[in-house]
C-alpha cells in the first residue's frame, strides 16, 4: 500500500467516526412527539401562572423548544353585530349642556327643534350600533352655528319594529312618544280588528299609551254599518283604550281627538291608505303632507310620507309623522308576548290550571270559562286566536 492510499484510508475512518458521533449525539437529544406535547403544556401552564391573563407578551426566558405556536391569546371583546338596536343610549353628559328634541333625521345630518342643524360628535358618529331617531332627547354644544350632539338621553318609550335585514335586531321609528294613535278606516279599506290588536301589542312592548282613531266614518251611510262598527270597537272601550270615530273630510270627531292629544308627543301609525296624512293635515294644515289613495292592482295603500319629522302644532302638542309602517307590531311574536298584549284575558288567566296555558285546548282554562259565562268578549277571544295563529 502506498503512502497516499494509507492516508486516504485514515481520512475515511476519521470521517466515519465523526459521523457515528454525530448520530449518537442526535439520538441523545431526540424528543418524541408525546414528550414535545408534555413540554408545551408545562410551558403554557407556567406562562399562565407567571403572567396576568390576556397579556400578549412572550416570555423570552423559555427555551427555544418550549414555544407553543398554537397558543391562543385572549381577544378584545367587541359588541355583537346582532345586538338589538333602538334601545336608547345613556351617555355621560356634561352639567349645564342645553337639550333639545330631534325633529328630523336625514342621511348624514340631524335637525333639532326650531330648525336647528346639528351633527353628531365624533364618538357618537363612530358607533356602528348608534341609532338616533325623531323624538330623541339630546344634549349639545354650539360649534360655529351648528349644534354638536354630545349625548343621547335614555328613552322613556319607543316605537320599534323588527329589522327586516337582521334577525333578532330592532329598528327604532320614534322615541319618547306619549300616545300612539292607531289609525284604521271604517271602509276603503275595511277595519280589521286583528291588525289593531297586533299594533296594541307592539305599543305595549314600547311603553307607549295607545288610542284608536277610525277614519272615514262618513263612508258609512247605513245604520247597520255603523252598528257593526260599534260592535267591533266595543272590546277596546272595555279595555279603557280611547276610541275616536273621525272623518278627515267632514272633520267629525276631530275636536275630541285634538283635545285628547293636547300637551303630548304623539305619533300616528297604521297601514297606508287609512288616511293618516289626511287626518294630520286636518289637525295641522301647515304640515303640507302628500295624500294618496289605494293602489289599483292590490287595494293596498300608497306610502305618502317619505321621512319622519316632529312638529309642534300648538297647545304643547307635538306630532311625529312617520312613513306608513306595514310591519310595525306585525312581526313574529312569541305566545307569551301575545298573551301580554291581551290584558283582559290575562285578568282571568291566574285561574287556569297551567301557568303557561294558551287558552286554546288545555283543560280547566279559566279564560274559556269566562267567555262561556259572558264575562269576556267572544270577539276579543277570536282576535286573540287569530294573532296567536299568525304568531
Amino acid at each position: 500500500m502506498t503512502a497516499r492510499a494509507s492516508s486516504d484510508a485514515l481520512d475515511h475512518q476519521e470521517r466515519k467516526r465523526e459521523q457515528v458521533e454525530r448520530y449518537l449525539r442526535a439520538a441523545d437529544n431526540f424528543v418524541g412527539y408525546e414528550e414535545q406535547k408534555r413540554r408545551k403544556t408545562e410551558a403554557r401552564l407556567r406562562r399562565g401562572a407567571e403572567r396576568p391573563r390576556g397579556s400578549r407578551r412572550r416570555d423570552f426566558s423559555l427555551g427555544e423548544d418550549e414555544w407553543d405556536d398554537e397558543v391562543s391569546f385572549e381577544k378584545i371583546g367587541r359588541r355583537s353585530s346582532g345586538a338589538p338596536r333602538g334601545a336608547g343610549i345613556a351617555r355621560p353628559l356634561g352639567d349645564g349642556l342645553p337639550r333639545a328634541a330631534v325633529a328630523a333625521v336625514h342621511r348624514g345630518r340631524v335637525e333639532l327643534e326650531g330648525d336647528r342643524p346639528a351633527r353628531l360628535a365624533g364618538s357618537l358618529a363612530a358607533d356602528p350600533n348608534l341609532q338616533i331617531v325623531v323624538g330623541d332627547e339630546v344634549a349639545y354644544t354650539e360649534t360655529g352655528g351648528v349644534a354638536r350632539i354630545e349625548g343621547i338621553l335614555p328613552r322613556r318609550s319607543s316605537l320599534v319594529r323588527a329589522d327586516p335585514g337582521a334577525t333578532g335586531r330592532e329598528l327604532a321609528l320614534a322615541a319618547n312618544v306619549d300616545v300612539a294613535v292607531i289609525v284604521a278606516a271604517a271602509a276603503d279599506p275595511p277595519l280589521r280588528p286583528g291588525l289593531v290588536d297586533r299594533f296594541l301589542i307592539g305599543l305595549e312592548r314600547g311603553h307607549v299609551a295607545p288610542a284608536i282613531c277610525v277614519n272615514k266614518v262618513d263612508l258609512l251611510t247605513l245604520d247597520a254599518e255603523r252598528a257593526a262598527l260599534d260592535a267591533m270597537l266595543a272590546p277596546y272601550a272595555e279595555l279603557a283604550v280611547p276610541v275616536f270615530k273621525c272623518s278627515a273630510t267632514t272633520r267629525a270627531g276631530l275636536p275630541e281627538l285634538v283635545a285628547h292629544l293636547e300637551g303630548k308627543t304623539c305619533v300616528f301609525v297604521g297601514h297606508s291608505g287609512v288616511g293618516k296624512s289626511s287626518l294630520l293635515d286636518a289637525i295641522d294644515p301647515e304640515g303640507e303632507r302628500a295624500i294618496g289613495g289605494l293602489r289599483a292592482h292590490d287595494g293596498r295603500g300608497r306610502h305618502t310620507t317619505s321621512s319622519s319629522s316632529l312638529r309642534a302644532i300648538g297647545a304643547g302638542t307635538r306630532v311625529i309623522d312617520t312613513p306608513g309602517v306595514r310591519a310595525f307590531g306585525l312581526e313574529h311574536l312569541e305566545p307569551a308576548q301575545i298573551r301580554a298584549g291581551f290584558p283582559d284575558l290575562g285578568a282571568f288567566a291566574s285561574g287556569c290550571r297551567f301557568q303557561d296555558c294558551t287558552h286554546v285546548h288545555e283543560p280547566d282554562c279559566a279564560v274559556r270559562d269566562a267567555i262561556e259565562d259572558g264575562e269576556l268578549s267572544r270577539a276579543r277571544y277570536a282576535s286573540y286566536l287569530r294573532v296567536l295563529e299568525a304568531g
